[in-house]
């Protein structure tokens, strides 16, 4: 939608940089027959009806008419805003709370293809509203103009259904007040009755001119144009004057060719066969069209120009033409060391924004080199390079304000909380552009196995991959953590699909819906890696990786350290990656406090719920069958109470002493004046959450 919208503006506003320089050029050629300024609206024509051309060292079309783009790019944002709120990538985290500040870095006077273009139309769409709004306002005026053209032309043509046909393709009905080329396939000249026969003549000549020029092709097309650049007032003034020429040249046909002793009579036919009216939206070409005065002055003006006259207009004309049809050659592509230099500008306006009394003395890159390559996340090929550099601020101390700055012998370092910057670039034609930036503390960057698990989240992010690492079978483990937190892994097969591929733990996500990717360690590419575990799975010395749920049950204990069996599994055979990536729901049980009417909290005292057939626990907490005199025993294990979020949608659910056994919705307010009514013990509730969310809060029954 937004590329749609970028095409049409890029058009539009090259197109109106080219009308009006052929309106100045209209002007300067104004003494000179109008064929050649009718001639050059062919140019305007062209750049308003084709998203594309080609590149010229001459162009008249500036650069800044090719670069409209309707994303408000990362660096317009921080400078638009004193403290914007963090992004995931591609910033320079200052240590100030809640500081970020984010770099975006383009080629000067340049195209940019960023990142973001490579993105989903419905995921651009989605976070740019406004655009869409403009996609239906543009489309509506588009469909009004058309049904307007669309009734002209049903009640012209039912007007011409009785026309009589005289000669050729030459007819004549009395419906009509003024003679007109109607049709595009097959045009046809309508005459009204009563014309004398000099005025027949004439009139025929001219349409003529008409249908031997295809003006009856050319003006429908530029309705078109005008119904697709409705909002463009400089389209609206295009379209009338290039009809005026039209009209004025197709005079200056008729007179070349039968002589200039009709001038007056001609002048007096046209005047006397003016309706006053414009036709517009694809109607036909008219005679007597409006302008009237304007086309009799020219007619009586008008001289034969002279042999040099015309080679100087042709001349001119193709000039203007060269300059006109082709854009601006784009000036020499930036290397991945530019990219890097202008991120350190970014950084160094990032800072004085922060600290506007600061100002830099010196910078220099220490360190800038390829780390890391990769050619099939993309369908392009992505490079990693590690920087490294150092600024020197008039006073180190300045910076102090901002936190934890590394400072050493009076340099700025590159280092942050997530490790040091890691830029991203792809490659079209062995051209970088830049992507973005990782920082090094996010994984192990020295292996390539890291790289990707890093690259990929960052692709995934931006909607560029698909949010699952390995595509086909998927199986969904479900397990509880000691904690009682409910997590989830999300398993694959990355060689070989069906019985004999291996499995594989992609990623996994707690209740919170953090997800982390799992990286195996080798120093070898993930795809050798497993290539070489199903090689032993294929010679039998692997055959643990073919079972899913042994796989799964490794991981748990051995990466997660968690307690688990087969047994304790809830596993989805037909599971997606989209349904991963729902979050998983906990279930807590506990003593609910600090819930109030003007708060979005609670606190969670969980405990535990024990009966007597948990002998081996008691026997661990010293636990006899006397401490459980109802036949349970809630232990209250934590000391910390836990903080959820409770939202407009949380439902809360009391035991319903009517109907023993039942449970009744209440609100919120009607939940606290329950708990309110209990001084001392007070009834344990179980919680369901997800996303640190509270879902539902639910009374225990407590014998």
């Amino acid at each position: 939608m937004d590329q749609l919208l970028e095409h049409l503006m890029k058009m539009t506003i090259t197109g109106s940089y080219c009308i009006v320089i052929v309106i100045l050029m209209r002007l300067m050629l104004r003494r000179v027959p109008k064929i050649y300024s009718y001639a050059l609206w062919s140019i305007v024509l062209f750049r308003l009806i084709c998203p594309f051309s080609f590149e010229s060292a001459v162009s008249l079309i500036p650069p800044e008419a090719q670069q409209i783009s309707l994303k408000l790019t990362a660096y317009q944002a921080a400078a638009g805003a004193s403290l914007p709120e963090p992004q995931p990538a591609q910033s320079l985290q200052l240590p100030e709370a809640g500081y970020t500040a984010t770099v975006s870095l383009q080629p000067e006077n340049a195209v940019s293809q960023s990142a973001a273009s490579a993105q989903p139309a419905d995921s651009t769409a989605s976070g740019n509203p406004w655009a869409q709004t403009a996609l239906y306002i543009w489309l509506t005026g588009i469909g009004v103009m058309l049904l307007h053209s669309l009734i002209a032309t049903v009640r012209l043509k039912r007007r011409l259904e009785s026309a009589k046909l005289l000669s050729g393709n030459i007819y004549e009905t009395r419906w009509i007040s003024t003679p007109f080329v109607s049709g595009m396939l097959r045009p046809r000249i309508y005459l009204p009755p009563g014309l004398r026969d000099q005025e027949r003549a004439y009139i025929i000549k001219h349409e003529q001119v008409h249908i031997r020029r295809f003006d009856h092709i050319i003006k429908p097309l530029a309705c078109v144009v005008l119904c697709i650049h409705w909002f463009n007032p400089l389209v609206w003034l295009a379209f009338f004057l290039m009809s005026e020429d039209m009209e004025k040249s197709c005079d200056e046909s008729v007179i070349r060719q039968l002589g200039s002793g009709i001038k007056q009579d001609y002048s007096l036919s046209l005047l006397a066969l003016s309706t006053g009216r414009r036709f517009t939206n694809g109607s036909p070409l008219a005679f007597g069209e409006s302008g009237t005065k304007g086309r009799i002055r020219n007619i009586l003006h008008y001289r034969k120009p002279a042999f040099w006259v015309v080679l100087l207009c042709i001349a001119g004309i193709a000039a203007i033409s060269v300059g006109l049809l082709g854009n601006p050659r784009q000036q020499v592509e930036m290397t991945e060391r530019d990219y890097a230099e202008q991120y350190i500008e970014a950084n160094i306006a990032s800072y004085q924004r922060a600290v506007p009394d600061l100002t830099f003395e010196d910078s220099t890159i220490t360190t800038f080199e390829r780390i890391g390559e990769f050619d099939h996340l993309l369908d392009t090929r992505v490079q990693l390079w590690a920087m490294e550099y150092r600024l020197k601020p008039d006073d180190a101390d300045k910076l102090m304000q901002l936190g934890n700055i590394n400072i050493e012998d009076g340099m700025l370092t590159e280092d942050g909380s997530m490790g040091k910057p890691i830029l991203v670039f792809s490659y079209q034609d062995s051209i970088p552009e830049y992507l973005g930036e990782i920082r090094s503390g996010e994984n192990d960057m020295s292996r390539p196995a890291g790289q990707e698990t890093v690259l990929r989240k960052f692709f995934e992010e931006k909607g560029m991959l698909p949010h699952e690492t390995f595509s086909g079978n998927h199986i969904l483990v479900k397990f509880i953590m000691t904690t009682g937190e409910t997590s989830q892994l999300l398993l694959s097969q990355p060689v070989k699909q069906g019985e004999q591929g291996i499995w594989t733990v992609e990623r996994w996500m707690d209740t919170r819906g953090n997800e982390y990717y799992e990286t195996p360690e080798t120093e070898e590419t993930l795809a050798a890696y497993y290539a070489s575990l199903q090689a032993g799975a294929d010679a039998g010395t692997e055959q643990a990786w073919l079972d899913p749920l042994q796989v799964a049950v490794q991981y748990i204990r051995t990466e997660l350290g968690q307690p688990v069996s087969r047994d304790n599994l809830v596993v989805d055979y037909e599971a997606t990656a989209a349904d991963f990536a729902i979050t998983p729901v906990s279930s807590f049980l506990g003593y609910v406090t600090g819930l109030a009417m003007d708060s979005d909290t609670l606190n969670l005292d969980q405990v535990e719920w024990l009966t007597l057939e948990d002998s081996e626990r008691f026997a661990a907490l010293g636990i006899t069958e006397e401490d459980l005199p109802g036949g349970f025993y809630i232990l209250n294990k934590y000391t910390i109470n836990d903080l959820y979020t409770v939202t407009a949608e949380t439902e809360y659910k009391l035991i319903d002493r009517v109907n023993p056994g039942s449970l009744q919705s209440v609100s919120k307010a009607e939940f606290i004046a329950y708990s309110e009514q209990f001084t001392g013990f007070a009834p344990p509730c179980m919680i369901t959450v997800s996303n640190n969310t509270v879902n539902t809060v639910t009374e225990v029954y407590v014998p």
